[in-house]
């Protein structure tokens, strides 16, 4: 009887942040303002590092927080704060281009949750223990010895987008 009980406190917490994840998401896309943007993001990261933390990873949810949503955020905030982004352009072709697909896009990613959701995947019978010792060792392990290319890669592609955010900003104050 405990045991369901429990099995049921989880279930509706994990639906219940997934379900914020989801709106918070949503609101990002759809959202005019790149800032109010940026802020939903945030949500929807610490949301996403909820259901981190009920599926018994405290190391990915901390990850998740930590540097998801404190150090990219800050670098994505930095970027439109020196690109100043409320000011730049909109319309044009390439935005028609993203209007015309971006329905059909959004109707292959219903499809594919859907059928996901109709295979049955439930929460019944899902394991809730702790993780075992060491987990957070062999994910270092890992992350610093077969996957050092791609984990250096990306911050090389953080710095080239900071790099070229002040290239832009400098450009343009150079127009003015």
């Amino acid at each position: 009887m405990a045991g369901e009980a429990a099995s049921w406190i989880y279930a509706v917490s994990f639906y219940a942040i997934a379900f914020f994840a989801v709106i918070s998401a949503l609101v990002v896309i759809s959202a005019r303002n790149p800032v109010i943007s940026a802020v939903w993001l945030v949500v929807c990261f610490i949301s996403v590092a909820g259901i981190y933390a009920l599926l018994k990873a405290p190391l990915l949810a901390m990850i998740q927080i930590l540097v998801y949503a404190g150090a990219i955020m800050v670098l994505f905030v930095m970027i439109m704060m020196l690109m100043d982004i409320g000011r730049l352009p909109s319309g044009g072709k390439a935005q028609r281009v993203l209007r015309i697909f971006s329905a059909p896009i959004g109707a292959l990613i219903l499809l594919i949750l859907s059928v996901v959701a109709s295979q049955g995947y439930r929460l019944k019978g899902a394991s809730w223990a702790q993780a075992p010792d060491g987990v957070t060792e062999s994910i270092g392990k890992l992350l610093f010895t077969k996957y050092m290319l791609p984990f250096e890669s990306l911050t090389l592609l953080l710095l080239a987008a900071v790099v070229a955010a002040v290239y832009l900003a400098r450009r343009r104050e150079a127009d003015k």
